[in-house]
């Protein structure tokens, strides 16, 4: 189930129709539900895509696994006549098909990019939509009834050995907002025109790579020629996207501007659905009154929440220039758990000297800092709680094992009703994965 969400399901739905054909074979099947090898290597090469490091060497196995208990749930779904209204696919499928154009930089490259008519694309994954629907609807079927009581999460909690409990390093619920200066209009005149110079002089025989040393404002690529190393489709914000897989090899793209600045790109290789290219940042400069009007705007409203009862929350959604945390009033989350309580270790230095002098309940004076694209902005912290380093205890850390015992339910009730229902069908697992732990209950009769 955990290497099911490292997956990104909405490029999976595409991703064969953009494979090169190979030869294909059965290697699963369900009823009439059949599972294709080309549907487990496609799976594979998105993982590698995502993951750091190597992958686990019954990589496949997990992944036949999964596909297994997803073509049963659609085997029951058409027995139980479990259906999705047709609006709602064709709803699903327009928002992703939108999402991949904007991505893509225009309708146009999205065809090129694929070779075929939007119309096509959407005619052969309709069917791939409807299904993982289905599968949805199923699971929630299965799950609805599932919940976890105190005494359920007490039962987990005192179900692993003492000495198994683990150790959490200090935790803290601490927000921001980041207030960035705006860029003047003459600022950004100054900055097209001085990325125009550059990109006129690469294209009369300068070097790309000597440019961007001496002039991007990109800090982490500069000193390599403004080598970015490979990256996915969809990691960049759109605009840079479209360009970076729309150029051919070694040309020089035109202008984009991104919320960063301007930039040109030169391709340097691609891979599929990864490229690797070389760009120029020219940022426009903030002037000292840009600056000043953002650290007024940040120091009356930190006397408006000191002294007037303005809500923290409250500001950091309407003016907190920081996207990922505003719309949760400022507040810095748990990649993994989405939890607000955070391990002191995921603060970056400056606000962890910040932090560390304060106590829950206060908040910071505005404070100039150096944002990781080498820009300023002033920022305001506010630390609601912290929990010192401690052994796991239900008191602190109740809703960490909530999760944790809840997740463990739900597999347990959904392994229980594979258990009931995959007796009842034809199962056909390939021979070459026979030997799979993993799928030993797919095997027995």
């Amino acid at each position: 189930m955990n290497l099911r969400a490292i997956v990104s399901a909405f490029a999976l739905l595409f991703a064969l129709s953009a494979q090169a054909q190979v030869v294909d074979e059965i290697i699963g099947a369900v009823g009439d539900k059949i599972i294709l090898k080309s549907e487990i290597e496609a799976e594979v090469e998105q993982i590698k895509k995502q993951a750091e490091g190597p992958l686990p060497p019954d990589i496949r196995c997990e992944i036949l696994n999964q596909k297994l208990a997803e073509k049963l749930m659609l085997h029951k779904a058409d027995l139980d006549s479990v259906v999705v209204d047709e609006d709602r696919v064709n709803t699903e499928l327009e928002s992703r098909v939108r999402r991949l154009i904007a991505q893509f930089g225009g309708e146009k490259a999205f065809e090129d990019y694929y070779g075929k008519t939007i119309s096509e694309i959407k005619a052969e994954n309709r069917d791939k939509i409807r299904e993982s629907m289905v599968v949805e609807e199923m699971r929630q079927k299965v799950l609805k009834d599932v919940k976890v009581s105190p005494t359920d999460v007490k039962k987990y909690f005192n179900s692993i050995p003492e000495d198994s409990l683990p150790f959490y390093s200090a935790e803290i619920e601490v927000a921001q907002i980041i207030r960035m200066p705006k860029v003047s209009k003459q600022a950004k005149e100054i900055a097209l025109m001085r990325i125009t110079e550059i990109r006129e002089r690469i294209m009369n025989g300068e070097s790309f790579q000597t440019l961007a040393v001496l002039y991007s404002d990109d800090p982490g690529s500069a000193s390599k020629g403004g080598e970015l190393g490979f990256f996915n489709r969809g990691d960049m914000v759109p605009e840079f996207d479209a360009q970076a897989f729309r150029l051919k090899k070694d040309t020089v793209s035109k202008i984009i501007e991104t919320n960063y600045g301007y930039h040109i790109l030169q391709l340097i290789a691609r891979r599929g659905e990864s490229a690797n290219v070389r760009h120029i940042l020219i940022r426009a400069q903030t002037t000292k009154d840009d600056l000043k009007q953002a650290k007024e705007l940040m120091d009356s409203l930190y006397h408006r929440m000191k002294y007037d009862s303005l809500p923290f929350v409250t500001a950091a959604k309407k003016y907190s220039d920081e996207e990922e945390t505003k719309s949760g009033g400022g507040f810095l989350r748990d990649p993994q758990t989405g939890s607000t309580k955070i391990n002191v270790e995921m603060l970056d230095k400056s606000m962890y000297l910040t932090v560390e002098k304060m106590k829950p309940g206060e908040i910071s004076e505005p404070e100039l800092i150096k944002l990781p694209d080498g820009s300023q902005a002033y920022r305001m912290i506010y630390l609601k709680s912290e929990i010192p380093p401690h052994k796991a205890n239900l008191r602190e850390d109740y809703q960490k094992f909530q999760g944790i015992a809840f997740a463990q339910k739900q597999q347990e009730v959904m392994y229980n009703w594979i258990g009931k229902y995959k007796g009842k069908y034809y199962v056909k697992v390939g021979e070459d994965f026979h030997n799979c732990t993993s799928l030993q209950m797919w095997l027995k009769k």
